[in-house]
């Protein structure tokens, strides 16, 4: 390994340690500023918002959520609206029944009619695609045309006009009416839990704040490594350790990666809250905004934890060749909080949600669905801060012994085994 002796950081590096290895230099220096971690923290957050990677997964992000947006948008103004070709006015008639009766179910269904002049003409304008349906009265019966699928829309309403007109027409023959034959077949539909949020806005949110997170996780804690592993490898770590502890050092790039983190995800919210509200969703903004707040905290959590275990690995690397097999134990446990955070539920989800970095997800998705007591969601935090504070010790004591470690690529069990 070779040294450059005029640099006060270099000799601390190749002095002999207790084991023969070098020693690492996390002492303080006396000169250091307080708060120097703050500093780092600046630099960090300066450095990634000047990163161009960061910038287009910002960007990138950000036109994926705008483009969910328009796709709901578009899907909610195409779905309920389909083109029925008819070759005569009573086919006309019960198409627009149809439509009476989806809007009396509240329903938003939009059904237009064009008429044809032949039954052969309404064949041809459904295999054109310019209608998604077509009716026609044949052989005593009527006949719901498709082109390669039915459409379910026209279905289940035309279906339902047509039993209306044959009820009516054989009740009047019976001597009787259509009102009188549908006494007692009405439903009442009644919500044992409407005080609940529905579990469809319970799982979108769940999936958008897990993907969030481990999106945000992936992008910044690859930049944090790689960030680690650069300043290792051109040196430029031991010269900032000469002015600053490691302990700073680490501190200022978890709170500078956290604080990042926390600004995308604020935005993507905005983002996110300001397309609810522009497609009429407010509804849907009410049932989930009970669980937004939880969904910060144990993000910012969840966030600064994997911060420090991915500024470790960094540590552990000596060339950027590293990086990939000294973050793919933490890449796995990043993708299993997200895959276990949307897949569970009922007992399994009881469980994760008390587990640190699993309940990052859980938790705040049980608090969505009306699942907690009111003191759960605290208990799981604070089991979390716990867990925090212990992995951030442990990651911090192998980021200090790995940091100024430049022979070879290390493991976590031999940077522990390392002396400060």
């Amino acid at each position: 390994m070779s040294t450059v002796t005029s640099n006060p950081a270099d000799r601390a590096e190749t002095s002999p340690g207790p084991k023969g290895t070098p020693a690492a230099s996390g002492t303080p220096s006396p000169a250091a500023p307080r708060g120097s971690w703050r500093i780092v923290a600046a630099r960090e957050i300066s450095v990634k918002l000047t990163n161009r990677g960061f910038l287009v997964s910002t960007l990138v992000t950000l036109a994926l959520i705008v483009g969910a947006i328009g796709l709901q948008l578009y899907l909610a103004d195409s779905m309920g609206k389909i083109t029925v070709a008819v070759a005569d006015q009573q086919a006309g008639r019960i198409a627009g029944q149809a439509e009476q009766l989806a809007v009396r179910a509240d329903q938003d269904v939009e059904i237009t009619v064009r008429q044809k002049s032949s039954a052969g003409q309404v064949r041809e304008t459904v295999r054109s695609g310019e209608a998604e349906a077509g009716l026609l009265f044949e052989g005593g019966r009527w006949v719901l045309l498709g082109d390669t699928g039915q459409n379910d829309i026209a279905a289940t309403w035309i279906g339902a006009a047509v039993q209306t007109n044959a009820l009516d027409r054989n009740a009047q023959a019976a001597g009787t009416s259509l009102a009188d034959l549908s006494e007692g077949a009405q439903v009442k539909h009644v919500l044992l839990s409407a005080d609940k949020t529905p579990e469809s806005a319970v799982r979108m949110t769940t999936y958008f704040f897990g993907f969030l997170f481990y999106l945000a996780a992936v992008l910044l804690g690859a930049a944090l490594a790689t960030s680690v592993v650069e300043e290792k490898q051109n040196r430029i770590v031991e010269l900032i350790a000469s002015s600053v502890p490691l302990r700073s050092l680490l501190v200022g790039k978890i709170v500078g990666s956290t604080l990042l983190a926390l600004a995308q995800m604020a935005l993507f919210c905005l983002v996110g809250v300001g397309g609810l509200m522009f497609t009429g969703e407010q509804e849907f903004l009410a049932d989930i905004s009970s669980g937004l707040g939880w969904f910060l905290v144990f993000y910012v959590v969840g966030i600064a934890v994997l911060a420090c275990l991915f500024a470790a690995a960094g540590a552990l690397a000596t060339r950027s060749e590293d990086i990939q097999s000294t973050t793919t134990p933490v890449n796995a446990i990043t993708a299993l909080v997200f895959i276990l955070g949307v897949t569970v539920s009922g007992g399994v989800r009881e469980i994760l949600s008390f587990i640190p970095l699993t309940s990052t997800v859980t938790m705040p998705a049980r608090v969505l669905a009306g699942e907690t007591a009111w003191w759960e969601p605290a208990a799981a935090l604070v089991v979390s801060v716990a867990a925090a504070v212990f992995i951030v010790g442990v990651s911090g004591r192998v980021y200090r012994r790995a940091l100024l470690q430049t022979d070879r690529k290390l493991s976590f069990r031999q940077a522990m085994k390392l002396t400060d």
